[in-house]
């Protein structure tokens, strides 16, 4: 759940103490056998790689590993940030806290004010080092609504189907459940024959719920939401215990360096580096663009790194459009004003930005006498023993891990829902060809009753200083396929300065339309039996907060985005704003793709890392597939 920039800094300046800065300075740690395994700059700079990979998130580490299974083919693969192995604040599922706002571990960049929501800069995380956001996300594992993927295709890309993508998450997954932890009848519920069994990344439920789940899934059904049972099989209207990339032998994250990285680090055709700043692609133009390697910095010296097939762009939607700009390829009216010569003017680099929006302002007391778990209650040291007690079974150090789930289509929510069509009507009537497009496929998919455009989650983590003593829970509601659009480019020609991103957060009335009535809704929930028998007070907006103007303004003022921005590099024909083509090479170009989130053109209703996982798992066997392996 994310938070504003301050707010970061409290958080980073709370986790950095003394004592951690001393012993950095006068006792560093010794370098583990693991860390041995990876490349130094001696074995990358001035060589000839087959594939060079740039950015180790869960794209770039999935590449890696199926790209080098070929002992004929070599692959070095680029990361900015650290390797961070064996790091507690990784490993520990809620250790994310300390991270957000922390330079190690977060990009931590900010948008330009938002004239229609807090006008001030929003702060989005992103993780850096090895296996990326997965090092530092919120651990939820579902799959996208099957009418999501499908539109993939409807807008152009031929075997981007549901039926196709459930083949590559299958194979992304290995789940295990753990014995059943009652509470308070809140369930793992699932199908064993949706879910993959043998692949690389652990997938489970945790043992640790906050203890406000189920009364909340209670409340729902007197609104005819109904709890799951197979949350895996792309009809995810109804509400959940969502799985989680958690490793329950150990009670500790599951990411994409673990997962598909350090398993591999031995094979002697992949080369791995961190703390390797990519500057640009080397290339140039004869009829199309043609790379031939990477220029990045390592230790404060410029180096460059040669590829003889091809370069992949794995950076991440905030960061993938900057590595195509900085290296000629984008609008041109970006890049002429910066001196930066166009070798393909791609005027859709950096366009089409959308973000799943919600806000932090639905927030309640609970109970004492609830059994209810929060962040707030764990900042307490003589919390933990009780605690355990409640949840015998856990590994210490205890870590809360947020589950509950819930994916409703505003049907649902709100008898205005053809008032909420005109307005895409609208938006219809004065866009663009290929946004015209999209919209008329998210009218669809707003007009189908099955589904879900709005998620709600039971957040049981706060942010402000709160009383320790006291348990808060939030209901932040989701507006998962947003009709805004954004920017993000670069501003100079220095490849570290950090790029101008405008998502123009609720630009479109209707997504303030459709994020008003979800939360009208959620406060409704909230004020039904069961949930609200365990409910002291509405703490936020609060009672006094009535009227639709009222409490729109209240969400204004403590919006937030999800961290799931899609869309910069968007897979689209040519002529409808697209960047990449179906098999993900960038137009124009011989031997550049981008694989990445950056590549979604239509936001899902999910959370977005086994999308992530599953579209490099796809590009691995295309990229195969083309270049004859």
């Amino acid at each position: 759940m994310p938070i504003n920039g301050s707010h970061a800094a409290k958080m980073y300046i709370r986790a950095t103490t003394l004592r951690t800065f001393l012993d950095t300075i006068f006792f560093p740690p010794a370098v583990t056998e693991m860390e041995q395994k990876l490349a130094t700059v001696n074995d990358v700079a001035g060589k000839h790689f087959d594939f060079v990979i740039i950015g180790a998130g869960p794209a770039g580490s999935v590449l890696a590993n199926r790209l080098s299974e070929n002992p004929g083919i070599s692959v070095a693969l680029l990361e900015a940030g650290k390797a961070h192995i064996d790091d507690p604040l990784i490993q520990k599922p809620d250790a994310w806290l300390g991270q957000l706002g922390n330079p190690e571990y977060d990009w931590a960049f900010l948008t330009v004010p938002q004239p229609h929501a807090t006008k001030a800069p929003f702060f989005l995380s992103r993780g850096k080092g090895l296996g990326g956001s997965t090092a530092m996300n919120l651990l939820l594992w579902n799959r996208p609504q099957r009418e999501d993927i499908d539109a993939f295709e409807k807008l152009g890309n031929v075997g981007w189907n549901f039926e196709r993508f459930v083949k590559y998450t299958k194979k992304v997954e290995k789940l295990a459940v753990p014995k059943e932890v009652e509470s308070q009848g809140y369930r793992n519920l699932y199908n064993a024959e949706s879910a993959g069994k043998d692949g690389a990344v652990s997938i489970s439920f945790t043992r640790t719920p906050s203890g406000a789940e189920s009364s909340f899934q209670k409340s729902l059904e007197n609104f005819g939401v109904t709890t799951l049972t197979d949350t895996l099989n792309g009809d995810s209207f109804g509400t959940i215990k969502s799985l989680s990339s958690l490793n329950t032998d150990t009670d500790t994250r599951t990411y994409a360096a673990p997962s598909y990285l350090f398993p591999v680090l031995d094979r002697p055709n992949l080369k791995v580096l961190s703390e390797a700043y990519v500057n640009k692609i080397i290339a140039q133009k004869d009829g199309e663009v043609v790379a031939t390697g990477v220029e990045f910095e390592h230790g404060g010296v410029i180096h460059r790194v040669h590829a003889t097939k091809e370069v992949i762009v794995s950076a991440g939607a905030l960061k993938s459009p900057s590595v195509l700009e900085h290296s000629g390829i984008g609008d041109k009216a970006v890049l002429e004003p910066l001196g930066i010569p166009v070798l393909e003017d791609l005027p859709g680099v950096g366009a089409n930005v959308q973000e799943h929006l919600t806000h932090t302002g639905l927030v309640f007391q609970m109970r004492e006498d609830a059994n209810i778990i929060t962040s707030d209650l764990l900042r307490d040291p003589g919390f933990h023993s009780k605690a355990k007690e409640q949840l015998p079974d856990t590994k210490s150090p205890l870590s809360l891990v947020m589950s509950g789930l819930s994916f409703l289509p505003v049907q649902t929510l709100t008898e205005k829902s053809s008032y909420i069509y005109k307005k895409v009507e609208e938006l219809i009537a004065s866009a663009p060809v290929g946004l015209k497009e999209q919209y008329k496929v998210q009218l669809e998919i707003l007009k189908n009753e099955k589904v879900p455009d709005i998620e709600i989650m039971v957040f049981p983590f706060s942010f402000d200083p709160t009383p320790m003593t006291l348990p808060f829970i939030a209901l932040p509601p989701v507006v998962s396929h947003p009709f805004s659009r954004g920017t993000i480019h670069i501003n100079s020609a220095d490849p570290k300065a950090p790029p101008t991103i405008d998502p123009r957060y609720l630009e479109a009335e209707v997504d303030r339309d459709i994020i008003l009535e979800a939360t009208k809704f959620a406060r409704k929930a909230s004020q039904t039996a069961p949930f609200k028998d365990v409910v002291v007070a509405e703490v936020l907006p609060g009672p006094n907060v009535v009227d639709d103007d009222a409490l729109l303004e209240h969400v204004k003022k403590t919006l937030v985005t999800v961290w799931h921005t899609n869309g910069s590099v968007s897979m689209l024909p040519k002529e409808k704003g697209g960047v990449v083509d179906s098999k993900l090479k960038v137009y124009g170009t011989k031997n550049i793709r981008v694989v990445d989130l950056s590549i979604v053109p239509l936001a899902v209703s999910a959370h977005t890392q086994s999308l992530v996982y599953s579209i490099a798992e796809m590009a691995s066997d295309i990229i195969k597939e083309e270049n004859g392996l």
